[in-house]
């Protein structure tokens, strides 16, 4: 067999732990010689591979380079001071179209903008994803190519999908395309533009994701487990389906709705799954931002005095680029978007626990792992000033989410958590939420 330079490969296949899952190196293999395997770690096919090294420079698994990124897709090497990365203007709005707001999870924001760019043939295709047709509890990336296509992938996917896998199609693909994904996905694009300057042209418009955590692919399995639901009865899986903010829930075959947890999206399951369910290099990443994307987004959980949501079903859109600009611009101008200007108001900055969670627990973790001896990421940024009670904080999250590794411990804490049983502790997050904004 063919002996391979792992040196020349990406990090997935010197350790499995720094992976992002994110396709990267599938999606750039000159030769298709790397496929999507178990779990959706990258595979190789040793005959196929010359060893070119384009996976190892594009991977955005081991190493991640601020300034380099920055360069890329600013244009200059000064790292930005804020959690929120670059920002020249901040929007705060949803979509026009009755349907796309419905079906989105924060006002269907990325739907309009996308849409919108068809709908003008600004460009040909999207790059978005889906829980796949015939495994829907299961995610996949595919190219919507109108606005048809876009409905399929409203609702966000709280879980692994390897996106730029689907790079490999797009390079047989004529046209312009616009690009939604998390901010490792967006790492690795940025990378393969650097190595081959053609594509910034070639996906025209960057759309990042706000990120806290990706889930490992069996979440969704073993949700359903919990509530005794056969897969194979299974059409459809909604992180959050419903009512804005949405709650997890299941689309079975006879079209009947499940819910998976009790309460929402906010209160509910999710604030258990980030704990039990997030892959070791989530947990080392600490870009919650999506800072390198031309255009950032995430839910507007700005609250009122009273702890009330201002914009229920609405998200906040983080301007970085011209480029950006002009889309959100012209998407107004068209009607597509409903959005205010807000980049004068400090109440739009991200919000404190996601600042906290990406922006100084991630970075406490990572450096206290490597002083440990651990592999972690490389990072050009420095540790934020940190507290004994925030290295505490840091210790009590890294230990949960170490016991959920194991599916003895994980799966029945989870069922207990999600069942009627666990809904005082709902409540009880809810009474300390709504005493913390009386007493602002």
């Amino acid at each position: 067999m063919k002996v391979i330079d792992k040196n020349k490969l990406s990090i997935a296949f010197t350790d499995k732990s720094l992976c992002t899952r994110s396709g990267t190196c599938i999606g750039v293999c000159p030769t298709q010689a790397l496929s999507i395997g178990k779990e959706f770690y990258p595979e190789i096919d040793p005959e196929k591979c010359i060893e070119c090294g384009l996976c190892a420079k594009t991977c955005p698994g081991g190493r991640v380079m601020y300034k380099d990124l920055t360069e890329i897709t600013f244009g200059h090497r000064k790292d930005s001071e804020t959690f929120d990365g670059y920002v020249s203007h901040t929007f705060v709005g949803h979509a026009s179209d009755k349907q796309i707001r419905q079906g989105g999870a924060g006002g269907g924001v990325i739907t309009a903008l996308l849409a919108d760019l068809l709908d003008r043939n600004i460009v040909q295709g999207c790059i978005v994803t889906r829980m796949k047709p015939d495994k829907p509890w299961h995610g996949e990336a595919f190219i919507a190519r109108n606005s048809k296509d876009l409905l399929a992938s409203q609702q966000s996917k709280y879980i692994i999908i390897p996106l730029n896998a689907v790079l490999q199609e797009i390079k047989k693909e004529p046209g312009i395309f616009a690009y939604a994904g998390l901010p490792c996905h967006i790492h690795g694009l940025r990378l393969f533009e650097r190595e081959q300057p053609k594509w910034r042209e070639k996906i025209r418009v960057v759309i990042g994701l706000f990120c806290a955590s990706a889930l490992e692919p069996y979440v969704a399995e073993e949700m359903l487990e919990c509530r005794g639901i056969d897969k194979k009865s299974l059409k459809n899986f909604h992180f959050r389906g419903g009512e804005w903010p949405g709650r997890h829930r299941a689309i079975l075959n006879n079209k009947q709705i499940k819910n998976l947890h009790y309460s929402n999206f906010k209160d509910g399951a999710i604030n258990y799954l980030t704990y039990l369910y997030s892959p070791f290099r989530c947990q080392t990443c600490i870009d919650g931002a999506s800072e390198f994307s031309d255009i950032s987004v995430s839910d507007a959980w700005t609250r009122n005095e009273q702890g009330q949501y201002l914009f229920q079903s609405q998200s906040k859109l983080l301007v970085r680029t011209s480029r950006g600009l002009e889309v959100i611009q012209d998407a107004i101008e068209s009607g597509a978007l409903i959005a205010s200007d807000v980049t004068q108001n400090q109440h739009y900055q991200t919000h404190r626990l996601h600042t906290r969670k990406k922006g100084l627990t991630a970075p406490i973790r990572v450096e206290r792992l490597k002083q440990a001896g651990k592999t972690v990421p490389l990072y050009d940024r420095t540790c934020p000033t940190k507290s004994s009670r925030d290295r505490i904080t840091e210790w009590l999250e890294s230990s949960i989410m170490k016991a959920g590794e194991k599916r003895s411990i994980r799966y029945p804490l989870f069922k207990f958590l999600t069942s009627r049983y666990g809904i005082p502790i709902v409540k009880l997050r809810q009474y300390i939420k709504s005493r913390k904004y009386r007493k602002r």
